[in-house]
């Protein structure tokens, strides 16, 4: 499933003396199997952007097209939707039913699905992010932070989506329960699944995403890998983004002489640049 996204723009409270442009004139496309982050500053419109991709906002100009079809004209509007799934930051605190299985059947119940696939689409999702069967019968509101982040998850797996959205899907999690998401998501991504994330965190997204999109001030002002678009310390830090401390690290060291080749911005790379490095030395010495 392709998404592409032809000068978009949007604006908050029109024509008020609050008229704020929060998405300007921004093209991408996202192809199939992509792992795409999406990184800005906080007010940079990277929240407002992906709202647009499954047509929970309609665009003030411009087109959201889902496999050649402008998903907020299209006739199959409701089907195109149902194919993009998109979890908000902080999704757990939309849980509410008795247990965690008929939250998580909520989705394909909603849509006309039979009894039987609703709670085979749950049982699917739930083993999905990881979460036993001892919980499933729970209140959501009986789990840890965790374990309700990945509950809220899997109710949006168990529409099947081919793309996943998440905004921030780590934010307020402790180290562990962090660890966990990210992982749980990797690997949603690795059975073909589209992912777009937002996050600020530049070191998650280096981990994870093989392709970069950095906003500023509603506008997108890079897109490239992270190779290309961590290599830009100086322009990313004057737009108050803390590249990955793989990068920054690198960067100190060639400052100090040291010769590393450009383009790293993951520790392994790192580890594995400073070990040949210094075999090299040694094998000279």
């Amino acid at each position: 499933m392709g998404i592409d996204v032809r000068h978009l723009s949007y604006t908050y409270n029109p024509g008020t003396p609050f008229e704020t442009k929060a998405v300007d004139d921004v093209s991408f496309e996202i192809r199939d199997g992509e792992f795409v982050g999406i990184i800005g500053h906080t007010g940079s419109g990277k929240s407002t952007l992906i709202q647009h991709l499954n047509a929970l906002i309609e665009p003030t100009s411009g087109s959201v097209l889902v496999d050649g079809e402008d998903i907020n004209f299209s006739k199959n509007k409701t089907s195109l939707r149902r194919r993009i799934g998109l979890v908000f930051q902080y999704p757990e605190y939309q849980l509410f039913e008795e247990t965690v299985l008929k939250d998580v059947s909520f989705g394909p119940k909603n849509i006309g699905k039979t009894e039987d696939e609703c709670l085979s689409a749950a049982r699917q999702a739930l083993q999905l992010v990881g979460l036993s069967e001892d919980s499933w019968e729970k209140s959501p509101f009986e789990l840890s932070g965790g374990q309700q982040r990945r509950a809220a998850l899997a109710g949006v797996l168990a529409m099947q989506p081919e793309v996943l959205i998440l905004d921030e899907p780590a934010a307020g999690l402790d180290p562990s329960g962090r660890k966990e998401i990210l992982n749980i998501i990797r690997r949603i991504h690795s059975y073909g699944t589209t992912v777009v994330m937002v996050s600020h965190s530049m070191d998650d997204v280096a981990r994870l995403c093989d392709r970069i999109i950095v906003m500023e001030k509603g506008k997108k002002v890079m897109d490239g890998t992270p190779a290309e678009v961590f290599s830009c310390v100086e322009e990313l830090e004057a737009m108050g983004l803390k590249p990955p401390s793989a990068a920054l690290l690198a960067k100190r060291l060639k400052q100090r002489g040291i010769d590393i080749n450009d383009g790293i911005y993951t520790l392994a790379d790192l580890a594995d640049e400073l070990k040949n490095r210094l075999g090299g030395i040694k094998k000279g010495a």
